[in-house]
């Protein structure tokens, strides 16, 4: 299948600006279009260019601080579950304490069995519970 011509659908912009400008220069130099000449097309490209690896520059480093940022989280939470921890196994406060509770946890005397009893069909929701079924 021979193309006597690129297709500009579907290329980036700097592609296509590139493929315009070589077949401008290959077959008609010195024309005009829109008042505009090949010299000013080549003269526009090096700006699109070096707006272009700035662009790729800050993608990088906001990756990199993203990276960064996924790491200090981690190292945060693991500091948080040692310090909740202690706070459970600490004799003056523990897993029972208003401490604990104002963390954000439940206390362990308020804590529900997690036990579920299903009716006798048992697809239905759980017995005793009439506001599950609504």
């Amino acid at each position: 299948m021979a193309t006597s011509t690129p297709s500009t659908k579907r290329r980036q912009l700097g592609r296509k600006a590139e493929d315009i400008r070589l077949v401008w220069k290959k077959q008609a130099p010195d024309t005009l279009f829109a008042g505009k000449s090949l010299a000013d097309l080549e003269a526009d490209l090096p700006a699109r260019q070096e707006f272009g690896v700035a662009v790729a520059d800050l993608a990088l480093a906001r990756s990199a601080a993203q990276k960064a940022r996924d790491e200090e989280e981690s190292r945060l939470n693991k500091l948080l579950i040692l310090v909740t921890h202690g706070v459970r196994s600490h004799p003056d406060h523990g897993e029972d304490s208003s401490l604990y509770r104002s963390m954000g946890f439940i206390p362990k005397s308020e804590r529900k069995s997690g036990l579920i009893r299903r009716s006798s069909a048992g697809s239905g929701p759980p017995a005793g519970n009439e506001e599950a079924a609504v």
